[in-house]
């Protein structure tokens, strides 16, 4: 009997913790389903209440629209004053004498302050920085409402002269502006620097560079064509120089950082001298120098024949060359866009 009455009271112990664990797990899901079943019917409420509203004019969605148009504003407001402060200021108040004189004196100091780049000036005592109808003896006065935009693009060609300066470009061979003034064709530099090509043609341009060139080659007359819409309004430059390599990465670096919005187009580069320089062969002359002792003339040869170069060997894949052995000056046409955004009016 000890023994029965035993087995039946563990029995319905492990009876009763099962059904305490089957109760626990069936609370918890019950609870789980009650809140889930709660989340549903808030969620069927909230889109039966929006199903059920009105769609315009309600007051939440005024209210949201009108925030909306706020944030917007002020950010369109942001937006604008960044881009403004970009602008190439156009003052109104200089007349065409004054225009006429500051343009004389800065291209003389600008010609003056080149420096010497590898024992020569950078650009020549007569250079007009991009503006030869205004310099020189066939100069003529601007028309009054010419002479903001052309404050403009003097300021911009004096800021890229300094990069190019900085640069230490080898020689500044021309730069185009774009000529908007009436009646105004671009001049016999600026028709040879433009090629024969319009600014609106620029993106068609790189995908048909062969059928460019042979335009370029031509010689055509063309105007340099400004870019505007009602937004926002750009001028188009061209430079034209010799440099070296390092000194045209260090331009177009330069150029990026400028305080202007500035865009560049196009970069075209060509070799204008061997890949690797000659080198200097020391003694050259003293061999031909006449000697009074034969021991001091033979001691000359064995010395200039240590100074001739040893050349190598190798195959040319094996050979290392670096620094400016391998650095060759390049004609460099660099095409860039100033652009000017202008503030809505209120």
């Amino acid at each position: 009997m000890n023994r029965s009455k035993i087995i039946l009271i563990a029995s319905a112990a492990v009876f009763l913790i099962l059904v305490g664990v089957a109760g626990v797990f069936a609370g918890k899901q019950h609870a789980a389903a009650a809140k889930a079943r709660k989340g549903r019917d808030r969620e069927f409420k909230d889109l039966e209440a929006v199903f059920r509203d009105e769609i315009f004019p309600s007051a939440t969605n005024v209210a949201t629209l009108g925030d909306n148009v706020l944030r917007l504003t002020e950010a369109r407001d942001s937006f604008e004053t960044a881009l403004s402060a970009m602008n190439v200021p156009a003052p109104t108040n200089v007349s065409e004498s004054v225009f006429m004189q500051t343009l004389q004196d800065l291209v003389v100091r600008k010609a003056k302050a080149a420096p010497l780049v590898e024992g020569k000036r950078c650009v020549s005592p007569d250079f007009a920085f991009g503006f030869e109808r205004y310099v020189g003896s066939s100069s003529r006065m601007p028309r009054k409402n010419e002479v903001p935009r052309l404050v403009q693009q003097l300021r911009i060609i004096v800021s890229l002269v300094d990069e190019m300066y900085a640069a230490n470009v080898l020689h500044i061979n021309s730069i185009v502006r774009e000529v908007f003034e009436e009646g105004g064709e671009a001049s016999s530099s600026e028709e040879d620097d433009s090629g024969g090509r319009s600014r609106g043609r620029s993106r068609s341009r790189r995908g048909t560079r062969g059928g460019g060139e042979e335009e370029a080659e031509s010689g055509g007359k063309a105007l340099l064509a400004p870019i505007s819409t009602d937004l926002y309004s750009g001028q188009h430059f061209i430079l034209r120089f010799s440099a070296r390599q390092d000194s045209v990465i260090d331009l177009l670096n330069r150029i990026a950082r400028l305080r202007y919005f500035v865009v560049v187009t196009d970069v075209r580069m060509h070799k204008v001298g061997p890949d690797v320089r000659l080198p200097v062969v020391k003694g050259e002359n003293e061999e031909r120098r006449p000697s009074r002792r034969g021991a001091e003339r033979s001691a000359e040869v064995v010395q200039d024949a240590d100074a001739m170069p040893v050349l190598s060997d190798l195959p040319p894949a094996r050979r290392l060359m670096s620094g400016p052995d391998v650095d060759p000056p390049l004609d460099v046409t660099i095409e860039l866009d100033v652009f000017h955004f202008a503030r809505e009016e209120e």
